[in-house]
């Protein structure tokens, strides 16, 4: 008996213990620390083979998938386009992944039930881009600020209709400071905010983007240079882990309007845009379309297509909101006509050659071999991180996704280059080309001012 109760009291002393402890191989390069691609996989419970010849990698766990591009930001998680900030680098004998994106971007996506800073979320502010003197983008069937107040409108009667609180920071056709937006959300702690845009760019620019805030030390998706700006800590930089978790799955419901089409699906990107950069709340801005396309802006001129869009992101933000407070609000309905197809099929943006109707990607797996070695990157093995019993080992990675995590501490700041200090300034906003050669047609509010927060009905 005494024998018995001893061997269960030292199965359960193993089993309360971790399994094993994760080393880290890391490595720095121009100043920068990365991870090793194996250490990636097997941590985030990948299949890893070591690079060999083929400048893509694909791999897969039981519940995601991932590809990407050797020297290339552009990579699919799960079918989804994001932008890292920095690209995949080939390191001295396997490729290396900056620890900022692990942090910043795959920690988050990947595991966000491990994600500190979790707190229930009791509403959203709705923030319609532009208005008043203010028409944003526009095309000779309409301006950007229509469209972003009706699809506002349609979003907070979707929310309410699940249970959320809503706030807007525009209710009619008023110009609103971009400084006094991220005001108005500041008065309403615990909820989460939503800008909406339409694009403007070349008229053969089309598809769907999302934007969250840049970390500290990475430039902006658009900049080719890291400016001194760009090492500044940010109000909205709080909330880094949040702002990317918000944005993934806003982003993953909206590309569904363009089944079929991952060239439609222009990515989760990074940005200094005011009314995220200074926003203590958990912030994104979507790009519903470019209105610049004349395909594309006769959809966004359908008021179905709004509501579709309307609808997507609602589902995303509602996603948001379960995982951060563990609530069960239900999903709204994809119903509404179909958003019409726009039949262009250009390459993919990353040149990654994507399957979207089931999330595969049409690439060689990478074989096993010797990566060529060079003599710019040193790997080192960090100290061990605990991981929880069934997690992935290093003969065998499986699905299972240990506890323990790479220091979560912040990356180090890399200093700008001296060519960057002549870089240009990062608007405050999305840039926008009024492509309508005739004018606005709507006239300009320039005397009201936004109804107070206090009486939108929190």
């Amino acid at each position: 008996m005494t024998k018995s109760c001893l061997a269960l009291a030292f199965l359960c002393l193993v089993f309360a213990l971790p399994l094993r402890a994760f080393d880290w191989e890391t490595a720095t390069s121009n100043g920068r620390e990365y991870v090793t691609l194996r250490s990636f996989c097997l941590f985030y419970g990948f299949g890893y083979q070591a690079p060999s010849g083929n400048p893509r990698f694909v791999s897969r766990s039981t519940l995601h998938s991932i590809s990407f591009k050797l020297g290339n930001g552009d990579i699919y998680l799960d079918g989804v386009h994001y932008v890292l900030s920095f690209p995949i680098e080939e390191g001295d004998h396997d490729w290396l992944v900056s620890r900022m994106d692990v942090i910043k971007l795959f920690d988050p996506i990947l595991r966000p039930t491990e994600i500190a800073d979790l707190h229930p979320i009791r509403g959203v502010v709705i923030d319609a881009g532009h208005g008043g003197s203010d028409n944003g983008a526009g095309s000779r069937l309409g301006n950007e600020k229509t469209y972003t107040l009706d699809t506002a409108y349609r979003l907070d009667a979707i929310l309410r209709a699940a249970g959320l609180k809503t706030v807007f920071t525009r209710r009619t056709d008023v110009f609103v400071d971009l400084y006094e937006r991220a005001h108005i959300a500041s008065l309403y702690p615990d909820y989460c905010f939503v800008s909406i845009h339409f694009n403007s760019a070349m008229e053969e620019a089309r598809g769907l983007e999302t934007y969250c805030l840049s970390p500290r030390g990475a430039a902006s998706t658009s900049s080719a240079y890291l400016t001194r700006g760009d090492i500044q800590k940010l109000p909205g930089n709080d909330y880094d882990t949040l702002n990317i978790l918000l944005a993934s799955m806003v982003h993953s419901e909206i590309i569904k309007l363009n089944p079929g089409d991952a060239t439609a699906d222009r990515g989760v990107k990074r940005a200094r845009f005011v009314v995220i950069k200074q926003n203590v709340l958990p912030a994104i801005l979507v790009e519903g379309g470019f209105v610049s396309n004349h395909m594309e802006a006769a959809r966004v001129n359908r008021p179905e297509y709004r509501q579709s869009l309307a609808q997507a992101i609602a589902r995303g933000v509602i996603r948001f909101v379960n995982v951060m407070g563990d609530r069960h609000l239900q999903l709204p309905d994809q119903g509404g006509p179909a958003p019409r197809a726009i039949p262009v099929t250009p390459s993919a943006p990353s040149g990654l050659a994507h399957d979207p109707a089931n999330g595969n990607f049409n690439a060689a797996t990478p074989t096993a071999g010797t990566f060529p070695t060079t003599a710019t990157h040193k790997v080192k093995k960090t100290k061990k991180t605990s991981a929880t019993p069934g997690s992935s080992t290093a003969s065998t990675p499986t699905s299972a996704t240990p506890s323990g995590a790479l220091d979560l501490s912040e990356p180090a700041a890399p200093a700008p280059s001296a060519v960057s200090e002549k870089a240009p300034q990062e608007p405050d906003e999305p840039p926008t080309v009024n492509s309508n050669s005739e004018g606005s047609a709507s006239a300009a509010n320039t005397n009201a001012s936004p109804a107070s927060p206090s009486n939108q009905n929190p």
